[in-house]
């Protein structure tokens, strides 16, 4: 059928036309350092790939305010004819027929930067639709990318005349009517899906940031709408600042939604029943009824990450070289790195500069430090081991707990503040819920999974139900989340580190007990943790007047803003950061063979029944003596880990075995039994008591710390066996360094007895104390070598029978 081609006359936007001239202008004459610098992004757009160029709105209003304050006021009137000035300027720019025949019928559009106006999501108002703005929000929700008719091509029905470029308004939007005059169709058309145009849409879902929400406020949300290379740009968790405008969208989810709805109807009715005319809306009378239900949405041009980490670059640790990364900096970000690399005492300022509010707790803040740091992940066939490190701090109430989770939620450019209690598994890791437009299954990130690549700080973790907790046990290790609901199985990365802070059961820790017995928390997640905090408040009068000082200091503060004196900003701490993640350190062999042995001697303290630990040492230890080492190497911007690294790692991780007031140790007596000595061997009165005497508990109690409940049995304090242990072992090996013989055989019982008697004379009142000391140390003797192997008889000599005592070289002292 011959189609009727009628010319329709079209009314044109004489200044739209006028600032599409504007805008060309500018593309083509702005200049920055004598250079063009928008011809060679516009020259991109014929590749295939390329739709968008993106403009910095400074340059804008440098060159023309008329021409900024315009597009700021009437975005929605003019976007479509600034983009064609585009299109324009590259079918000019190039002489390809194959480049300008794809340039004619791809959508090309202009991403703004650096726009002034910046409003809440809270203030997006009806006012202010079609105006062009900037919101920065977090994004909870991602949809999938799906094509959108952009112009249509439709067919009639009656005529069969084709009707092209019919602009869509966020909706299905056939013609009005037919251009043939001759036809009177008005809703009878075909849409003709090859000759129209189609551009990638993605539909996210961003919330309010903490530091816009006022308080005690629930964050807001609104959807925003990508478009061209803007989708697939921002993914659950990322802080993005959004260019674009309002616009008021058909809410679907209402017009599906079951039920009775309210329609306007016709109130005039004829003979018959018949009706008449229809009679309209009239404003709040007609509230709620279909036609009315429209809702906000942000259509999205310009898409920037809201924490820039170097001036106009971001870094991503997982991409990005060390060396070309290096190359990218300016020359001034440089030389912040270089000064604060070489600084001598870097961990101490970086410590006072980042918890600036919070006096002492130095291994703690050292920890906090190296978890921001991270280590290397590793990726090798068939797994994956975690770079990042996972923080416990517990303690007694009002010991800043939560304060360092607060800074550092503050500090990290990617962390989420959560609580246990409040906080269910979906919560934590992801949730399925179900569309309200499509009513498709989509998945809603929960805060592991905003937290990706960032910090994950929860609160209360103790309060966390058992099941909640199993929930977390795989994103802390293998760092992923697994859903199977709804018929959605996906496997979701969840690269975040996690600071807990929880509270001992009963709300003060008992330091007669190991860490395990005084929180609620599994053995499996316990070894999930690389560091353990345990904070006290004990009473010192030095400690605490420099804790009331900096209180009080704090609170005249808030009365006066005086900024607190610290070596580094957090902006110059958050560049150093983010930059030395980027550092990949290896580990050398003598490094290597250190960390073995330290591993080594975790294992054996594990196994020691006298050493209480946080949690028993596993290879997930070994791990983190790894990932700690390589945090320490980053922070000093080296790419090898050295010995000193793993040394410094081991003593930070060994302060997590937590010091526990022992009970009193209980020697047996076997004097009369098996223990049997040559009295002659050793130089006592002759006035000395008898062993079997009663000696007076309190006299000895006061005397040496001993106690003697029975004959059968004697006790000593825990520090007092410790202490006595690390002197027969220091003395054993310092008499084998000194003896040049090479048969030397040991040291006799007897002769290391005597030793320890001299060594603690001076604080020997009476013969009674002298004759139990002797005792003591022959009961303590007996114990390391019968029970505890630490130290180890290696025969008897020919005098006296004595045997000789060498001490364990596994025995880290």
């Amino acid at each position: 059928m011959d189609q009727l081609q009628v010319a329709t006359r079209q009314v044109k936007d004489e200044d739209a036309i006028r600032i599409q001239k504007m805008f060309s202008d500018f593309l083509i004459e702005f200049t920055e350092d004598g250079e063009v610098i928008y011809k060679e992004e516009i020259g991109e757009l014929a590749v295939p790939e390329r739709n968008t160029i993106q403009v910095s709105f400074r340059h804008l209003h440098e060159y023309d305010q008329t021409l900024s304050g315009a597009l700021l006021a009437r975005f929605f009137r003019f976007y479509p004819y600034i983009c064609d000035a585009v299109r324009d300027i590259a079918l000019e720019s190039t002489e390809d027929e194959e480049a300008k025949a794809l340039l004619r019928k791809k959508q090309i559009f202009v991403s703004f930067k650096d726009v002034p106006n910046k409003e809440a999501v809270r203030e997006l108002h009806s006012y202010k639709v079609g105006a062009l703005v900037r919101i920065s929000g977090q994004v909870v929700r991602t949809h999938p990318v799906h094509p959108e008719l952009w112009r249509g091509t439709f067919v009639c029905e009656e005529c069969g005349v084709t009707i092209r470029g019919v602009v869509q308004h966020f909706r299905y939007t056939p013609p009005n009517q037919c251009t043939n005059q001759q036809c009177q169709n008005r809703t009878r058309y075909n849409l003709d899906i090859y000759e129209s145009e189609f551009v990638d849409f993605q539909r996210v879902r961003i919330q309010e940031i903490q530091e816009e929400l006022p308080r005690g406020c629930i964050p807001r949300n609104v959807d925003v709408i990508l478009r061209g290379e803007a989708v697939e740009k921002v993914q659950p968790g990322d802080h993005c600042d959004f260019t674009g405008m309002l616009i008021t969208i058909p809410d679907v989810s209402v017009l599906s939604a079951p039920g009775i709805r309210a329609e306007p109807k016709n109130m005039r009715k004829g003979k018959g029943g018949g009706s008449g005319d229809a009679g309209g809306l009239s404003g709040l009378k007609s509230l709620g009824v279909r036609e009315l239900n429209y809702k906000l949405a942000f259509l999205c041009t310009g898409v920037q990450p809201t924490i820039q980490m170097f001036d106009e670059i971001t870094l991503k640790p997982d991409t990005s070289d060390f060396t070309e990364t290096w190359a990218s900096l300016s020359a001034a970000d440089r030389k912040t790195l270089m000064d604060m690399s070489a600084d001598k005492e870097l961990i101490k300022h970086m410590r006072d500069s980042l918890f600036p509010n919070i006096y002492g707790n130095d291994d703690v803040k050292l920890g906090i430090l190296l978890m921001l740091c991270g280590g290397v992940q590793k990726h090798r066939p068939g797994t994956t081991l975690r770079g990042d490190i996972n923080v416990l701090l517990v303690g007694d109430p009002s010991c800043a707990k939560s304060q360092f989770l607060k800074a550092v939620e503050n500090f990290s450019p990617r962390a989420v503040y959560t609580s246990g209690k409040a906080s269910s598994a979906a919560g934590l890791t992801a949730a399925v819920v179900r569309d309200e437009e499509s009513m498709d299954f989509v998945i809603e990130a929960g805060a592991l999974m905003l937290a990706d690549n960032g910090v994950c700080c929860i609160d209360e973790f103790d309060k966390m139900d058992l099941k909640d907790q199993v929930a977390i046990h795989e994103a802390m290790e293998q760092q992923t989340i697994s859903i199977t609901k709804a018929g959605v199985k996906a496997t979701l990365n969840a690269r975040a580190s996690i600071l807990a802070a929880a509270n001992p059961v009963g709300g003060r820790y008992d330091k007669s007990r190991p860490l395990r017995h005084n929180i609620q928390l599994s053995e499996p997640i316990m070894s999930r943790f690389d560091l353990f905090f345990v904070l006290t408040d004990e009473c010192n009068d030095t400690l605490d007047y420099a804790i009331a000082k900096r209180i009080v200091d704090n609170a005249m503060d808030g009365y006066v803003e005086v900024p607190r004196q610290t070596k580094y900003t957090v902006n110059d701490i958050r560049k150093y950061v983010s930059f030395v993640k980027h550092i990949k350190p290896k580990i050398t062999d003598e490094a290597a063979e250190r960390l073995k042995e330290e591993y080594k001697k975790l294992r054996i303290g594990t196994g020691n029944t006298m050493v209480e630990m946080s949690s028993r040492s596993t290879v997930r230890q070994l791990e983190s003596l790894i990932r700690l080492s390589e945090a320490l190497a980053r922070i000093e911007c080296v790419t090898e880990i050295k010995k000193e690294h793993v040394e410094n790692a081991t003593k930070l991780l060994t302060k997590c075995f937590v010091r526990i007031d022992q009970p009193e140790v209980e020697l047996e007596d076997s004097f009369n039994n098996d223990l049997s000595f040559n009295e002659s061997a050793m130089d006592t009165d002759e006035n000395a008591a008898p062993q079997d005497q009663d000696i007076s508990s309190d006299v000895i109690t006061k005397a040496t710390g001993v106690t003697q409940p029975t004959q059968e049995s004697v006790k000593i304090n825990y520090d007092s066996y410790i202490k006595m242990r690390e002197l027969f072992v220091l003395h054993i090996r310092r008499d084998e360094s000194r003896e040049i013989d090479e048969n030397w055989k040991g040291v006799k019982r007897n002769d290391l007895v005597e030793w320890y008697l001299n060594v603690i004379e001076d604080e020997l009142e009476s013969v009674e104390d002298l004759e139990k000391q002797k005792k003591v140390a022959l009961l303590v003797i007996k114990r390391l070598t019968d029970t505890e192997n630490v130290l180890i008889e290696m025969g008897q000599a020919e005098d006296d029978n004595e045997p000789y005592l060498i001490d364990n070289p596994d025995f880290d002292v």
